[in-house]
């Protein structure tokens, strides 16, 4: 119990004095207008590439200064920003972290929406013989984080008194192993085999 509870003391601590970290999140998807079962494949197949775009660090710099964004560190970005294509679903997801929320929301929003306003650009002109073009869309706009999702004291402390509750039980059982000392009369007398005349007690 002692190392459970030392364990989640220092877990505790320890997160709780970590910045507060808020995460902001949009989805952008495809379509094809009007919907072409090949157009649909085309676009699942190249969304690696849309994700290598939208992860552009250079293109950030655009949206930023488009934008006129204050107070955003460009070499910051790529560990702030992560982007997650998701090709059965026609989507690419990003998430943006900052130690403000506002910032978070602000950058999401802005890269998500010039994204697709850039796509949307370009696609006008790639359109299909059979009239078949790919539109993008923000699906989930980003919003505004209400609470920090890093770091989480009350998740860490838990998982820190259960791991110091079962380090302190394989104490407690590997100290016993070694204890190799004769403790009561009937074991003086098991490994010995001479009968016990007397005990002196602890006190």
């Amino acid at each position: 119990l002692l190392v459970a509870l030392v364990a989640a003391g220092v877990a505790f601590l320890y997160t709780n004095s970590q910045p507060r970290i808020y995460q902001a999140q949009a989805t952008m998807s495809a379509k094809s207008v009007p919907p072409d079962p090949g157009t649909i494949e085309a676009i699942k197949k190249t969304m690696p590439n849309y994700a290598q775009e939208l992860g552009n660090r250079g293109f950030w710099a655009e949206v930023v200064d488009a934008n006129n964004i204050q107070d955003v560190f460009l070499d910051r970005l790529p560990g702030q920003i992560k982007i997650q294509a998701q090709p059965d679903q026609n989507s690419l997801v990003m998430t943006v972290d900052s130690e403000r929320p506002d910032m978070a929301y602000l950058l999401s929003g802005a890269i998500s929406e010039a994204f697709v306003a850039r796509r949307n650009a370009e696609n006008q002109e790639a359109v299909t013989p059979g009239g078949q073009r790919v539109v993008w869309d923000v699906t989930q706009p980003a919003g505004l984080p209400a609470k920090p999702y890093q770091p989480r004291p009350l998740l860490y402390t838990g998982a820190a008194a259960l791991f110091g509750l079962l380090l302190g039980l394989l104490l407690a059982i590997v100290l016993e192993l070694l204890d190799t000392t004769l403790k009561t009369a009937a074991e003086v007398r098991q490994y010995v085999g001479l009968n016990t005349l007397g005990v002196i007690p602890r006190a």
